[in-house]
Formats: structure tokens, sequence, C-alpha cells
């Protein structure tokens, strides 16, 4: 019996926890002001396009690109949140599917301007995971009626 009290107070105690941590993290981000937002994501940009390099042989051209795809992207993605949040939307799917949505482009354009063997590589890096979770989201997404196209 003892176990068994102690067991419910430590579910208690993590429940309690995660109920004033996810909060608090999520205000936290609220608060960045536009200029520490934009510079996360500019650092985030420069570490992927870094990791790619280094798993991909990029070549300088192919940096560019990478820079300017996820840059594009990620400030259209985070427009698009952004409107949605404004605009009172508090489905969570339809967050999720903008976000695949930006991801897919971004996967497009990789593709479009890897070579072939770069490609393959990305894919193997645990990009094809990725892709396909998406994709099972994106039909989960249409067959509840979420969304109706990409």
């Amino acid at each position: 019996m003892k176990f068994y009290n102690a067991m419910k107070y430590c579910a208690a105690v993590v429940l309690c926890a995660a109920l004033f941590i996810v909060p608090s993290r999520a205000q936290q981000q609220q608060e960045l002001t536009p200029e520490q937002r934009e510079k996360k994501m500019y650092e985030a940009i420069d570490a992927e396009v870094e990791r790619l390099t280094k798993l991909l042989s990029l070549d300088e051209g192919q940096q560019f690109y990478v820079t300017m795809t996820l840059t594009d992207c990620l400030q259209a993605r985070d427009d698009e949140l952004k409107s949605l949040s404004t605009s009172g939307v508090q489905n969570t799917d339809l967050y999720q599917w903008v976000i695949d949505k930006w991801m897919d482009k971004i996967d497009s354009d990789y593709e479009s301007y890897f070579t072939p063997e770069q490609w393959k590589k990305y894919l193997r890096s645990g990009a094809e995971k990725a892709r396909k979770a998406r994709e099972r989201r994106r039909e989960k997404a249409e067959r509840e009626g979420i969304v109706t196209d990409n």
C-alpha cells in the first residue's frame, strides 16, 4: 500500500511540474522580441547549413541555395503560423499541417540542387523518415477534413 501511495505522489508531482514548466517555456518563447526571434532563426539556419555541408560536402553554390531556401521557407512558415495564431485558430493539427507544408517545400528545393548521391545521403540521414511521418499526418488531416489539398 505504501508503494502505491508513493507512486501516486510521484505521478502527481510529475503532472504538476509538467503543467507549470510547459506554459512557462511557451511564455518564454512569446517574450522574445522580433529581433531575438530573427536572430535565433538565422543561428538555426547557419547551424543547419554547417551540418549539411559536413554531411553532404556541399559546394559554395549549394550552401547559398540551402541558406536562401531555409530563410525563405522559415520566414514564410513563421508568417503563416503567426497569421493562424492572431486569427484565433486553436486546432493544433492545422499548425502542424502548415509546418509540414513548408518542410515539404524545403525538401523539394533541396532535391532540385543536390546531386543524386547527396540526395540519397540526405534522405538516409533522417529526412526520409520525416517525410513519411509528414505524409501520414497529411493523409490523416485530409481524412478528417482539416485540409483538402496541399
